[in-house]
């Protein structure tokens, strides 16, 4: 008899254990899935990105308060326009879609990123673009989006002795409080994109929404490092030295761009910008100690505007003690000079496959004052040597 109990506790015990091992995980995710459609043509939206973004990043973007953290997914449509999210976690969402050529939500964010200011009308277009959803544990949700094609900007980009701008970065600027500045991203993907000219110094940007913008070219100089393992493999860093941008208008001083309207959907040509070559001169020069002329090998030097202090251009003070302005647009400036340094440099290693292979580690051996040196630029100018007075110290209490 105790065997037999014995036995048919041991086939419960096992039938327990076996059950456990079968029974599925329980899931809390959820599917949320839809289709994406285009506007003005009616067709699917092919290969469009849909991203999921959690609903207190995107309604942070529409207040005084400042962003917050977020976690985001995104997939790409099916040549049928549809689109599936598995596995999301119970919560708010903004159902986010973009297509090359059409507008993306985030563009509205993207005014009150700028003005903080988002009123009634411009809330409705947020819900009309980027549809809010509630996600429910185990529970599916389903959403449409159509997308509207925005304006375009195009243009071409040329030097002054009529050949072409490749390779430069082109911007789009809007307004901030009654000043021109450069459109940020937001979360994954940028509202407003950016683009290269091309062999021709063509441009164009398109996916527009309607609204002011101005248009700025960089001249960036840039360095970089590459390395090449004997496994085959490579990798590298460029980083800019220089950058210098014209803006609409042919102006050198941001405060200048001239604006230009667009309208959703508007296709805006002929925004052209010349770069005045025959205009742009090289600054070079070095610091020295006012106390005793010697070479000062660190610090920061750049060029300002005197009627209202911006900044026009910056570079830094190589370890001999020059500073190097390649391109400078004619006129007057302050010469400003912050942070100047005596440094000690070390040479030092990096670890196997970091680039660059060595660096210099620096050691402040002493600090300067600021220094401010008004200069014209109508050529040329080299041989500059600007003397940076003692570090002013707070007077002593005692």
């Amino acid at each position: 008899m105790r065997s037999i109990v014995i036995c048919v506790l041991a086939l419960t015990i096992c039938t327990i254990s076996l059950c456990a091992q079968q029974a599925p995980a329980k899931s809390y995710g959820a599917t949320v899935s839809g289709h994406v459609f285009l506007e003005d043509t009616n067709a699917p939206a092919r290969m469009a990105t849909v991203t999921l973004q959690q609903a207190q990043a995107v309604d942070a973007l529409r207040t005084d308060k400042k962003d917050v953290p977020s976690q985001a997914q995104s997939v790409q449509t099916l040549l049928d326009g549809s689109f599936s999210i598995p596995n999301v976690a119970p919560g708010e969402y903004y159902v986010l879609a973009s297509e090359t050529g059409y507008i993306s939500p985030m563009s509205t964010l993207i005014a009150a990123k700028a003005d903080r200011t988002l009123d009634d009308a411009a809330r409705k277009r947020l819900a009309e673009l980027a549809p809010r959803i509630t996600v429910q544990s185990n529970l599916p949700a389903s959403v449409n989006i159509t997308l509207e094609r925005g304006g375009t900007v195009s243009g071409t980009a040329l030097y002054d002795d009529g050949s072409p701008a490749a390779g430069l970065r082109v911007q789009l600027l809007v307004k901030k409080k009654g000043e021109w500045v450069t459109v940020p991203s937001i979360g994954i993907e940028q509202a407003i994109p950016s683009t290269t000219t091309d062999d021709r110094g063509y441009y164009r940007i398109s996916g527009l929404p309607g609204q002011e913008y101005a248009v700025s070219v960089h001249m960036n100089l840039m360095n970089g490092f590459w390395f090449n393992n004997p496994q085959g493999g490579a990798s590298g860093s460029s980083f800019s030295v220089y950058s210098l941008a014209v803006y609409s208008g042919n102006h050198m001083r941001l405060k200048d761009a001239e604006g230009f309207e667009l309208k959703p959907g508007d296709d805006h040509g002929g925004e052209d910008i010349q770069i005045p070559v025959s205009q742009l001169h090289t600054v070079r020069g070095s610091l020295t100690a006012a106390r005793d002329g010697h070479v000062v090998n660190g610090g920061r030097v750049a060029l300002r505007y005197p009627d209202d202090n911006s900044e026009a251009a910056s570079t830094k003070v190589e370890s001999d003690g020059t500073f190097d302005f390649s391109f400078v647009a004619e006129g007057d400036y302050l010469l400003h000079v912050t942070d100047a340094a005596d440094i000690e440099y070390t040479e030092k290693p990096n670890p196997y496959s970091n680039i660059p292979p060595t660096i210099q580690e620096p050691h402040v051996l002493h600090k300067y004052g600021v220094a401010d040196v008004p200069i014209h630029v109508g050529s040329d100018v080299s041989g500059l040597v600007v003397a940076v007075p003692e570090e002013k110290r707070p007077a002593s209490s005692n």
